[in-house]
């Protein structure tokens, strides 16, 4: 398989400007394709763009993701956050890379072009621990992040596991899954008058925070230390403890 021949190929690639050995492509009017070969020539690194397309910021994260390669090209992550990324008039500052078995980009159509490719988006730094597994990873590209899309809000890296005595509402299973932060922060609002009720919740760091409500109040744990905290206060430490 050789990127290099086939990318060029396909029907309507033009070269892109300002980008060597890069190409565009629009199957339809709603959908726009970047491809840029890897350092290596062996690699295909595509966005795949729904909606409004800037050609700026694309070309920046193809570059982007160019210049660090060597940190997931062959390296069988399947999902990588590169930071230190920025364009003018984004608050993007990652760029996200999704392996082939998580993205599936030319699977059908081409499995061999496929095998060499991986998704490039823009991305948050909060989104992506870099230690997803397969599963994890094709979870959060294809349902949560919405990596097709220029013009998206974060989507910070939660996991959380909760039960509620008085909503009588609870996570399956004793494992921590992932959460959007909306869901974690209406979860811990309802912790008052919950004695017995818990919300536990991780992030992209690995560090793991856990509420726990009893008659007397509520008790955040978190490193090794507990304290007396309202809602307002947990609704916080949500929201920070995801940056």
């Amino acid at each position: 398989m050789n990127p290099g021949t086939v990318l060029p190929a396909l029907p309507g690639a033009a070269p892109v400007s300002g980008l060597a050995s890069a190409w565009r492509w629009s199957p339809n009017p709603m959908f726009t394709f970047t491809a840029a070969l890897s350092t290596d020539g062996r690699h295909n690194l595509q966005v795949n763009v729904r909606g409004p397309y800037d050609e700026g910021l694309v070309t920046a994260l193809l570059a982007h993701a160019r210049a660090h390669d060597s940190t997931f090209v062959g390296q069988g992550r399947p999902l990588v956050g590169i930071e230190g990324f920025a364009y003018a008039g984004t608050a993007f500052d990652t760029v996200g890379v999704a392996g082939a078995d998580v993205h599936g980009y030319h699977a059908t159509e081409n499995p061999e072009l496929a095998a060499v490719t991986y998704a490039v988006f823009p991305a948050y730094a909060s989104e992506i621990s870099g230690r997803e597994n397969g599963e994890e990873a094709w979870g959060r590209f294809r349902k949560m992040l919405q990596p097709n899309k220029l013009d998206r809000t974060p989507v910070p890296f939660v996991k959380m596991r909760y039960d509620n005595t008085r909503t009588r509402s609870a996570s399956k299973g004793d494992a921590r899954g992932f959460a959007p932060l909306d869901t974690l922060v209406r979860e811990l609002g309802l912790l008052d008058d919950a004695s017995g009720s818990f919300v536990e919740w991780e992030n992209r760091h690995g560090d793991i925070w856990r509420a726990d409500s009893a008659a007397d109040g509520i008790r955040l744990t978190h490193g090794g230390t507990q304290e007396a905290v309202d809602t307002d206060r947990l609704r916080t430490a949500a929201r920070t403890s995801v940056q």
